[in-house]
């Protein structure tokens, strides 16, 4: 590696890019805890912000700390210090610490000649670095207008004529290498995108969701929501007539009203996993337990189906991917039902009737549910501001249309047999009629 880096935060995300990069480059740490200061990771000192300014001037900070970033990048800014941000990279880096991502992404790479990558970034310039040298591939980075002109100018010092532009693509092959940018003014048919590694990591795969392959091809199901509109009396409908469900998130809670149990529980929303996981392992338990990784962390109890959980990027102008193997994980929507749905193509049905699926959303203090105990805090759920919850709307409806597109490109129908609610994007079907 070519570049020095200082990892701004000593913290879960700073190691993590220390492991990505191998420790190569990495001259410090920069962290504000003045316990930390002075000590060591890795054998590699971690200093004060006053002593990477006296000692390592020259070097590119990562800058990792979640919360609080645009405040050290303004004062990274303001010292004009070049910088990066980890918030174009893909979650593979900052959270799942993929070690060979960097091999994975050139394996991708296929075109001979001159590549070019959009997005400056660290992902970018490892990519860069790897293919330096190589006789029959040469690589140019296209940095976003966003782009700083100092940490450019270091670039263009390490690499020669590493830069490039829009202009110089012709038929050559533009790599995207994050998924947060404006992909509207680029030239569409030679994007290749560099940040979507679901069906390429090998440590996402599960057997066990693999086994689940088509089990259920061309029967119907029910996909279950905690909508108001639920009704105990249906749930007992669905057992008496044996029907293939998959549920989701707080449905445990009516399980002390009824015999009915989802064939397959889905969950995705860790704050409510961390309160429901102990009933999914008592008494609550259901066969199979589908948890997405960013749930589990480090509880690795047998009794979950760990899935991956793609957390690609979903806006009016980008509907989210529709993933086509399931044992190697989903793409995120707005919310667990487009993962439900995903889910029910792989065990293949050619059915689904979604219920319970109000298409209402709640602000922070609102119950929204089946159940008054849905949560044991529902106040406690700090971030659920009006402005995130009209973000889910948009992205839920985003995604739900995405999901009754490639329901008609695969061949499997859609309908809502919710009883009233707001969604109206899939048929209804009146749901006393399903059962004769």
């Amino acid at each position: 590696m070519r570049l020095d880096f200082c990892i701004w935060g000593c913290g879960a995300r700073g190691k993590l890019i220390h492991r990505f990069l191998n420790g190569q480059g990495v001259r410090a740490f920069i962290d504000m805890n003045p316990e930390l200061q002075g000590k060591r990771y890795q054998d590699i000192p971690i200093v004060s912000f006053e002593t990477y300014l006296e000692k390592y001037p020259g070097c590119v900070v990562i800058v990792t700390p979640y919360f609080g970033y645009a405040e050290i990048e303004q004062r990274l800014s303001d010292m004009n210090a070049a910088y990066l941000s980890l918030r174009e990279l893909p979650q593979e880096i900052t959270y799942d610490g993929v070690r060979d991502l960097v091999t994975i992404a050139a394996g991708r790479i296929h075109k001979e000649g001159m590549v070019y990558l959009y997005g400056l970034n660290l992902l970018s310039i490892c990519l860069l670095d790897y293919f330096a040298g190589r006789r029959n591939r040469r690589v140019k980075i296209i940095p976003e207008s966003t782009a700083k002109a100092r940490l450019i100018k270091i670039l263009e010092d390490r690499y020669a004529d590493c830069i490039g532009n829009l202009g110089e693509l012709r038929e050559n092959s533009l790599y995207l290498t994050s998924d947060k940018y404006d992909f509207r003014e680029l030239p569409q048919k030679n994007l290749v995108n560099l940040y979507d590694f679901l069906y390429q990591v090998p440590q996402y795969r599960s057997p066990d969701i693999k086994a689940l392959e088509n089990i259920h091809k061309g029967k119907r199901c029910f996909i279950l929501g905690t909508g108001p509109s639920l009704r105990i009396a249906d749930l007992d409908t669905l057992a008496e007539n044996h029907e293939i469900c998959i549920s989701v998130n707080g449905i445990i809670r009516a399980f002390k009203m009824t015999v009915w149990r989802p064939d397959y529980y889905v969950c995705q929303y860790k704050y409510g996993f961390d309160e429901w996981k102990h009933d999914l392992l008592g008494s609550s338990k259901v066969d199979r337990m589908l948890i997405a990784d960013g749930c589990l962390a480090d509880d690795s109890n047998p009794a979950f189906l760990k899935f991956h959980l793609s957390m690609l990027d979903v806006r009016e102008d980008r509907p989210p991917a529709f993933s086509r193997d399931f044992s190697c994980g989903a793409y995120v929507g707005g919310n667990v039902m487009y993962t439900c749905i995903q889910l029910a193509a792989y065990l293949g049905c050619s059915e689904v009737y979604l219920y319970g699926v109000d298409n209402s959303f709640s602000y922070k203090g609102q119950n929204n549910h089946f159940s008054a105990g849905y949560l044991s805090n529902e106040n406690g759920d700090e971030y659920v501001t009006a402005s995130v919850v009209e973000q889910e709307e948009r992205e839920t409806a985003v995604s739900l249309a995405a999901a009754r597109q490639y329901a008609k490109e695969r061949g499997f129908r859609i309908y809502n047999a919710t009883r009233g609610g707001r969604l109206e994007i899939f048929e209804r079907v009146d749901f006393d009629t399903l059962f004769g």
